[in-house]
């Protein structure tokens, strides 16, 4: 493959010298164009691109907005991004934050444009869920076998849900397993308790 461009058909550097590939992309802004030729099948191809960012799955600001969350029976499931992580654990956040959300942070790509890291924040202690009460900032992975790819569609699982249970798979091989009807009927209490207005953030209304 080979990156060409009006003012890049060749790279300069120093006599008689040649540089990496990667110094042509480096010169390179977000949202620029690249012409790219392709050769595929023994034949070139010619694309005009837009060239972009990937998107990290922990943002590093949520651009003003107040922080999205949902309540189900005590337990907070919130959105993770880097003024999350620093109001959890403070400046030195990089330090003190789950080793596996820090390897996210400094990694991990969205698959899709709203893939959300989802986590069980902290849990409001109420007779439903004593023995949980230790569960914080871990990653929800699926709701009754289905994959949670952002906190919407986890509101939306858990408020739909028809199922006599309602079980969350998390990080750590560790399990939540709830009676549905219970939790619903619990959750109200709960709120009320800690003068919580709703149980979900007027985003996920939406």
């Amino acid at each position: 493959m080979v990156l060409t461009s009006p003012t890049m058909a060749q790279v300069p550097f120093r006599h008689g010298e040649r540089i990496g590939f990667s110094y042509l992309v480096s010169q390179k802004y977000t949202g620029e164009k690249a012409r790219v030729k392709v050769l595929r099948n023994s034949k070139i191809h010619e694309f005009n691109i837009k060239l972009s960012i990937h998107k990290k799955l922990i943002p590093a600001h949520i651009k003003g907005r107040p922080p999205s969350y949902y309540i189900v029976a005590g337990f907070v499931f919130m959105v993770v991004s880097v003024p999350y992580l620093r109001s959890e654990y403070g400046k030195d956040y990089e330090f003190d934050a789950p080793v596996k959300l820090l390897d996210k942070h400094l990694h991990a790509m969205a698959q899709s444009p709203d893939e959300q890291l989802v986590v069980v924040s902290q849990v409001l202690v109420a007779d439903i869920n004593i023995g949980y009460e230790e569960l914080v900032n871990t990653q929800v992975r699926a709701f009754n076998g289905k994959a949670v790819n952002n906190l919407k569609q986890l509101a939306t699982m858990v408020e739909d849900c028809k199922e006599e249970f309602l079980k969350f798979d998390m990080d750590y091989d560790q399990v939540v397993v709830l009676e549905t009807k219970t939790a619903r009927a619990a959750t109200q209490d709960i709120l009320t308790t800690h003068c919580i207005p709703s149980a979900m953030s007027d985003d996920l209304k939406a």
